[in-house]
């Protein structure tokens, strides 16, 4: 029989839950008449919110305290649990994801942990595909095919802005003075050594302004701040073209997103505003340092191309037969050359050619 009520746990990054998306709609693809449940964390709901796939979206506070945390694992186990779902699906499970997946009580579970040794604990069926390299949404569509479901390859995430919202960010962008074609910049990564330096940043803002006759916005988070003051030390004294570049902090997710949907290209590092302007089809640019692209850039190169240098002597962290790769927080003793040697002309010309 097929599950009448599901439920999806992701309970990771800004990133892993746009990327959700994808499962998402092939869960309801292929048992439409169940009712879905997906649970993310409570910072990055917003961006579910309004998904005609979702028939209830749940939200989980992280704590820090490892025993705040250990409470709000259970308190939200013993609320899901009282939903009688018959099936769950743990898409990049970590030991405290699987624990609240298993407490569901659901007799059937897709646990997957990624790790290429890991195994599903907790899992009721054979996730496919473990210890194989593949790009994240394969992975997490392997989660899905777990329960029989032929999910074909190729599937992309999307956020749906709505149309209210899509006026608004025009009216926004029109009121901060920016006009076409934007070009929209985010600074920030997961570490310090996934980030092409912020001079960067701003080189390429300034050439775009004057080659393209354009304008940029740099979308900036909380923890971006360092690389925002070295971005607009670079560019304050350029009283030309200064009014044509807008720095915004912590703008909301939907802001965002629909402001990024108005972008005429999008450049960044590998990082969570990265997929959502794939998510709301704008076309991007990424800059790869320190990690092999395959399996976090699952997007047709033609319209989402991306820089990295290959064969790198300094990446030696991978485990053996696995893409090369650095864990570094501190590039230290090649100075991190892995984002320093990708240029600007390059990066712009790459922002020309797929920009809409």
């Amino acid at each position: 029989m097929p599950p009448r009520k599901l439920l999806a746990i992701k309970l990771r990054a800004l990133g892993d839950t746009i990327l959700l998306t994808a499962p998402i709609d092939e869960l309801k693809r292929a048992y439409p008449e169940a009712e879905l449940h997906v649970a993310v964390p409570s910072r990055w709901a917003p961006l579910l919110e309004g998904h005609p796939a979702i028939h209830r979206l749940w939200t989980y506070e992280r704590h820090a305290d490892r025993g705040a945390r250990a409470k709000a694992a259970i308190a939200f186990a013993l609320q899901l649990r009282k939903e009688g779902f018959d099936c769950v699906l743990n898409f990049h499970a970590s030991p405290s994801s699987a624990a609240i997946a298993l407490a569901t009580g659901a007799k059937v579970r897709s646990i997957h942990f990624h790790g290429h040794r890991d195994k599903n604990r907790f899992s009721t069926v054979t996730v496919p595909g473990k210890g194989v390299l593949k790009p994240i949404i394969e992975r997490d569509l392997d989660t899905v095919r777990a329960l029989g479901v032929e999910a074909p390859s190729g599937r992309l995430p999307h956020v749906t802005i709505t149309p209210e919202e899509a006026s608004q960010a025009a009216n926004w962008l029109k009121h901060q003075g920016l006009g076409t074609p934007l070009l929209a910049l985010s600074l920030g990564a997961s570490r310090p050594t996934k980030s092409w330096p912020a001079e960067r940043f701003a080189s390429l803002a300034l050439s775009w302004c004057r080659s393209e006759n354009g304008s940029v916005l740099v979308a900036v988070g909380p923890d971006d701040e360092p690389s925002l003051q070295a971005f607009l030390t670079a560019v304050d004294d350029k009283i030309d073209l200064r009014s044509r570049i807008v720095t915004e902090r912590n703008l909301p997710l939907r802001r965002l997103a629909a402001i990024l949907a108005q972008a005429s290209v999008f450049a960044g590092n590998d990082s969570g505003p990265k997929h959502l302007a794939v998510a709301v089809g704008t076309p991007t640019v990424t800059m790869f340092g320190p990690e092999q692209p395959y399996e976090w850039h699952p997007y047709p190169r033609d319209r989402h191309p991306y820089f990295f240098l290959e064969d790198l002597p300094c990446r030696r962290d991978a485990l053996p037969g696995m893409p090369p790769w650095c864990g570094l927080p501190v590039c230290k003793d090649e100075q991190h050359r892995c984002m320093r040697e990708i240029g600007v002309d390059a990066v712009l010309s790459a922002c020309r050619q797929v920009r809409k």
